[in-house]
């Protein structure tokens, strides 16, 4: 009797379910990666829906076209909403794109070498803590054997109190001209400049809330323009920017209003 050949889709689902370390030397990240959405059947606007991100950032990375995305930091957080809404492994997916991104080979046994040594060494420091532990118990036993009964008896001398001197009052922070007031009603990457300086890059997920304070300006990008709203020193603050652009706050004129 011959052996009955799988059909074309069983192959298929076979191929695209092989681990990135297995199709390296065949195919680009990119491509696995949309491989592995594609035999799952989640098509790209799904995945932008759910995860607030622009549809453009996800044709990109399923183009290798790394050059064109954003921060690596903001890459990142992308590829962990991906393979949680297609069903991949997060930390298989970010090992893979940081690899094809340097231009490297993929090596997954790394991972699971740290992690072995990781495990092994906790279990050294439980194993060193308890014997000490044990050692602890047996001086306090022995000592507790040697002890004269009597000592238990003598009156112990009241305790030396010392007056502590009291400390002048810290004087208050000076107040800054600008208080910028984020509170987010979905998920959104958050890139803030405050002064000129890098303050915030991560993402912000519904419920929470971010504040910056500066002296004289505020430089703020988000992802999700529709999920955020700001305000200014207390006072709601209207703007025109869309997704990805970057919003500008300067400090208001002293006796004016934002």
């Amino acid at each position: 009797m011959s052996e009955q050949n799988p059909a074309p889709e069983e192959l298929q689902a076979s191929e695209q379910d092989q681990a990135p370390e297995a199709r390296y030397e065949r195919e680009s990240f990119g491509s696995w990666l949309r491989g592995q959405r594609e035999v799952r059947r989640v098509d790209l606007e799904t995945i932008a829906q759910s995860s607030k991100i622009n549809i453009r950032y996800l044709e990109l990375l399923e183009e290798d076209r790394f050059d064109l995305l954003p921060a690596s930091i903001f890459v990142r957080g992308f590829l962990r909403e991906y393979a949680r809404i297609v069903g991949l492994d997060p930390d298989e997916v970010l090992n893979f794109y940081l690899v094809a991104s340097a231009g490297g080979e993929y090596d997954g046994s790394t991972e699971a070498a740290a992690s072995s040594a990781s495990t092994w060494q906790a279990g050294r420091t439980v194993a060193v803590l308890a014997g000490l532990a044990l050692v602890a118990a047996a001086i306090v036993w022995f000592t507790a054997m040697d002890r004269d009964p009597g000592e238990d008896m003598e009156t112990m001398a009241p305790p030396v109190t010392e007056t502590v001197p009291e400390l002048p009052p810290a004087e208050p922070l000076p107040a800054r001209a600008l208080r910028v007031t984020m509170e987010f009603q979905g998920t959104s990457w958050v890139d803030v400049y405050a002064d000129g300086d890098r303050t915030v890059s991560e993402l912000r997920v519904q419920g929470e809330s971010l504040t910056v304070t500066a002296d004289e300006e505020v430089r703020l990008t988000l992802s999700s323009v529709a999920v955020t709203t700001i305000e200014v020193n207390g006072e709601p603050f209207e703007h025109g920017a869309v997704d990805d652009e970057e919003i500008v706050i300067s400090a208001p004129e002293q006796g004016s209003t934002p």
